[in-house]
């Protein structure tokens, strides 16, 4: 076999989308779309401007000329005390089963890439995590990242899908489902378990109500988050994020806005598991200015309220800092475990390695890598 790995060029996008379908991947199917969602993971990219040009965004693996194993590569900007922070995401990969013995030379491109400062997975399952611990890479230390916790909004419906999920047919479940509401409904109201607050300044937004004040909110958080290693979250990075998921026509963003200014935000994420009916609401980002408890409390209860409104199951929280992931626990959500800890990391530049290995020098959520991009 001539087996060769090189960068892939912008013209091979379609190609490796289709590659990515067929290996299980779930990706748009639509031409325009699958140009769109690539144009935007690459030349419309607003971190680019962080990085070299040259900047690979992915490498192919191919056999005499054919694609034969693909490796996205996501380029993203942070901050760290004030200075840029060059992130290179481990996103969108596959290799036919025939080629597995070259995965670790595939890997190698990504690890070995120059000119980046961080490299993350936040999509990571086993053989994922597997890699990033054989190049040295480890488990990114902020608390809770491989728990979510979550509020039951429609107990039936919660119900009916984790009968489903139990391997039990439509009817039954149907039947189960309402049978163990009732009980389970009186449990959730007796003991709180659900987001309260005050909805006075709250509106939720699509992406065109992105406005400068975003831009406002995230200069005065700068400050604040000087000693974490955070993710760009500026209005561009925000509507470039949010606007190249599948369903980002319904993603919102909920405001708090008070005496003209934004305070803060909860950013939420329509995800459906059709197999077996879940209709998952996801907070996939939350920025508050001062974590004000306050503010964070109407926010969350925004969030359940817009999740009712929508007939979300279930609304879900990723990630979160321990000062506000302790915020969240005050409402008492339930948690589940992930199979796999999602969210790994490898430092190049050293400057950012005190703050990588400590359990507070991170603000990440779902907003990071491209876990609500995929």
């Amino acid at each position: 076999m001539t087996v060769s790995i090189r960068p892939v060029q912008p013209g091979e996008m379609r190609q490796a989308n289709q590659f990515l379908i067929d290996m299980g991947l779930t990706l748009p199917t639509d031409p325009d779309a699958v140009d769109q969602f690539w144009a935007g993971r690459g030349q419309n990219n607003p971190a680019l401007q962080n990085h070299d040009a040259d900047v690979a965004r992915g490498w192919i693996l191919e056999d005499d000329g054919t694609m034969v194993g693909f490796f996205g590569n996501l380029p993203l900007a942070g901050i760290h005390h004030g200075k840029p922070v060059r992130i290179a995401c481990a996103s969108a990969w596959g290799i036919q089963p025939d080629y597995r013995d070259h995965t670790e030379a595939m890997c190698r491109a990504y690890f070995e890439q120059p000119n980046v400062d961080l490299l993350i997975v936040t999509s990571a399952i086993k053989p994922t995590a597997r890699r990033f611990e054989q190049f040295d890479g480890v488990p990114i230390p902020q608390p809770g990242l491989a728990e979510i916790p979550y509020w039951i909004v429609d107990t039936w419906g919660f119900l009916r899908a984790a009968f489903r999920k139990k391997g039990r047919g439509k009817t039954m479940a149907f039947v189960l489902g309402f049978l163990a509401s009732v009980p389970l409904d009186f449990t959730m109201r007796m003991k709180g378990r659900r987001p309260y607050g005050g909805l006075n300044h709250i509106t939720p937004v699509g992406l065109d109500g992105i406005d400068a004040a975003f831009d406002d909110l995230w200069a005065r958080k700068q400050s604040e988050l000087k000693d974490q290693i955070v993710t760009v979250r500026d209005a561009a990075a925000l509507k470039w994020c949010f606007g190249l998921g599948s369903n980002h026509s319904e993603t919102r963003l909920i405001r708090y806005d008070k005496d003209g200014t934004l305070r803060g935000y909860v950013a939420v994420v329509q995800e459906s598991v059709p197999d077996i009916g879940l209709k998952r609401l996801k907070i996939a980002d939350v920025m508050i200015e001062n974590d004000d408890p306050d503010v964070a409390k109407a926010l969350f209860a925004a969030a359940y309220e817009y999740g009712i409104a929508t007939r979300s199951h279930v609304v879900e929280v990723i990630g979160l800092p321990p000062s506000l992931r302790a915020l969240v626990d005050q409402h008492k959500p339930y948690t589940r475990p992930m199979a796999t800890q999602p969210f790994y990391c490898k430092v190049i530049n050293p400057a950012l390695s005190k703050s990588a290995a400590d359990p507070d020098g991170w603000y990440i959520t779902a907003f990071d890598g491209d876990t609500v991009i995929l």
